[in-house]
Formats: structure tokens, sequence, C-alpha cells
């Protein structure tokens, strides 16, 4: 069965379709805003069902895009800044960096329905399906929330490492792995691992410069550090760096498929695929600042 990534460009309004079985862009759907005159800068993305959804942090919107026709089928105002989006069940949760707010779209009724607040500038969400369970990264106040998706409400406020761009929930559901970024510092970054029993950080992980998004399997992590190049590999039960690979420009959104990163260089506007074994790697071209990426 054929695999397809979809991913953003943020500064050429367009989510493009990649072929994995070949590492072709086969298609490069255009974002339009409502107005026709404003930019959208889709930056987050996620699946419902047979659509895409993006949040877009120009418009102020989300866009749902019909995969089967690769359009773009409705757009919807949402709040300032949309930087993430995930959905669960029948809403998309959506974080606003200039409302430091969640807000929750229901998807039949096609409104927002509820705001919940977070930290300063949430900037990525993700979502625990089993514990029913948001994580938001929150830049500006250097925390993360947790927000019970059943309730919708915020069960806790966690300070964590500087400038934190992504938390994901660890493979075994007990953890949350945090990239504390440290950007603007001279100081590398690190990857905090937090205990979902007491909410306490149990050790760090050293990593490159600026850490901004972390992929992870059961037993190791990849994380792209956007301020010098790499991706650090994670041997997460040892609390270790097992390697660092250069992959050069600025490294932005990561995923893990078949034995084949996915990295998006925001600097060169490529997509880049690095074999694992052998650690070959390939490059195309994609729209200006690659992004949020997902693969159906």
């Amino acid at each position: 069965m054929l695999e397809y990534l979809y991913i953003c460009s943020t500064s050429s309004d367009t989510v493009s379709k990649v072929n994995l079985d070949d590492f072709h862009e086969e298609t490069r759907i255009h974002l339009k805003s409502e107005d026709m005159t404003y930019r959208v800068g889709p930056h987050g993305v996620c699946l419902s069902d047979s659509k895409l959804i993006t949040a877009n942090k120009y418009s102020n919107s989300i866009s749902i895009i019909d995969m089967k026709n690769e359009i773009q089928e409705e757009t919807y105002y949402v709040g300032a800044c949309c930087n993430d989006i995930i959905t669960y069940k029948n809403n998309a949760y959506v974080i606003c960096s200039d409302l430091n707010s969640l807000l929750v779209f229901d998807l039949s009724m096609r409104r927002v329905v509820e705001e919940v607040p977070c930290g300063n500038l949430p900037y990525s969400i993700c979502l625990n399906k089993e514990r029913k369970l948001l994580v938001i990264s929150n830049m500006e106040d250097d925390s993360i929330t947790l927000i019970d998706c059943k309730k919708n409400e915020r069960i806790a406020n966690i300070g964590v490492g500087c400038y934190p761009t992504k938390a994901v929930f660890a493979v075994d559901g007990q953890h949350i792995l945090i990239c504390e970024s440290n950007i603007g510092s001279e100081f590398r970054g690190s990857i905090a691992i937090l205990s979902l029993k007491n909410y306490k950080i149990i050790n760090r992980i050293i990593v490159g410069n600026s850490p901004v998004d972390i992929y992870c399997s059961s037993r190791y992590c990849f994380v792209s550090n956007f301020g010098d190049g790499t991706i650090s590999v994670l041997d997460i039960n040892n609390y270790k760096e097992k390697k660092r690979l250069i992959v050069g420009g600025m490294p932005a959104s990561i995923l893990k498929r078949r034995g084949s990163l996915y990295v998006g260089d925001n600097y060169n506007n490529l997509l880049i695929k690095v074999n694992l074994k052998d650690e070959n790697k390939k490059y195309i071209p994609i729209g200006g600042e690659p992004t949020g990426m997902v693969v159906k």
C-alpha cells in the first residue's frame, strides 16, 4: 500500500504530497485565505478521516483539505496565530500563540466551542489517545500544559527548561519528552524526561543547538537540531545520545517511517530522507519553510 507524506510550507501557503515509495513530490496543494489577499501560513497539520486540517499562522484560521481531490474545501477563522493542531473524536484542538490558549473546534458544528488557557506562546501540541491527554509546549514561559480531553480542562502547568519547542508522549505512556531548545543562548539544547506519575523531570539528555522537534520509537528518539544542521539519535532507555547525523541547513520537523527519517529543512526549503541503516541522504525541493508533517 502506498504511503504519502503531507508537509506544510508556511511561507509558500502550500501543502505538498510526497510519495514515500519513490520519494518524489506528486502534488502541491495551494491554500488561499477567505478574502484572497492575506497570506495563510500553514504551520501545523493533522488527519481527520479522509481530510487534512492545517493550522494557519497568518490567516488565523484552519483549512480543511479533501485528500482524494487534493483541494482546499473550507476555511474557518479560529484565533490569532494558529501554530498547531490535533484531532480527537469530534474535536480539533488548535493552539493560538497570540491568545495563549487552546481552542476547541467542534468539527460537526464547524465552530469554536471552548477556550482553555495554557502558558505563554504555545507552540506545539501532542495527544495521548489512551490517557485522553494533551500536552502543549509553551515557549515564552518555559512550561508545558497538560489538558484532559474528556472535560477539556487544564490539569497542570509544569515548569521546564528554556524555550520548550516540542513535547511528546513516550511510547510507554508514562513519560513526556520535552525539547528544551535554549534558542538564542550559547548553550546546547536538551531533552527532558518528565514522569507523569509526579510531574517531575527525572533526567536530561544534552543534544545539539536549538532542538525543535522530536520523534519517538520504543527505543530511540530522533531530535532535529535547528541551530547546527544535525539530528541527534537518542538511546532513551539509557539516557544518552548515541550518535549525531549531519544533514545541513536548518532541520525543523522530523518523522520516521520504514527505516528512514524525513526532515524538513527550513533554510534550503528541502525535504531530506535519511536512511538509518547506511545514513545515505536524498533531497527534494519543497515549498518555503517546511514545518508540520503527517503520513497517510
